[in-house]
């Protein structure tokens, strides 16, 4: 039986990017910048995702150390990325994050976690 080797150096390289563009992304909510740029860096999100979950062990799991971050964009995008492969600590994360002060943040949470208790947001 072969074994598939996952490219830790590219792993490492998306985790990396993916920070940086939630980082973008909290910079953006809070200076009010250009929403054309936040809609760019959330469609090279969902490709650094996709690209994750494509690779041998579905590697969307190396984000999970995110979820402590410190940084309240990077926790929230992580947990929606995480929770179809660790629901408990992703909505735990998502529960921290709508308990908090950090908006729009908190706001995005408590409507993630309203939509899973009501069925109408399905983890993918």
């Amino acid at each position: 039986m072969k074994t598939v080797q996952v490219d830790e150096r590219r792993v490492r390289l998306l985790i990396a990017r993916f920070v940086e563009v939630c980082l973008e992304q909290y910079e953006i909510i809070y200076s009010l910048g250009s929403t054309s740029r936040y809609n760019r860096l959330f469609v090279e999100m969902q490709r650094i995702k996709a690209e994750l979950q494509q690779m041998p062990g579905d590697q969307r799991r190396a984000l999970l150390p995110l979820l402590s971050h410190s940084n309240a964009q990077v926790q929230l995008q992580a947990a929606h990325s995480l929770l179809v492969l660790f629901p408990e600590a992703a909505r735990k994360c998502l529960e921290s994050i709508r308990d908090s002060d950090v908006m729009p943040q908190n706001a995005d949470a408590a409507g993630a976690l309203r939509g899973l208790d009501e069925g109408t947001y399905i983890p993918r």
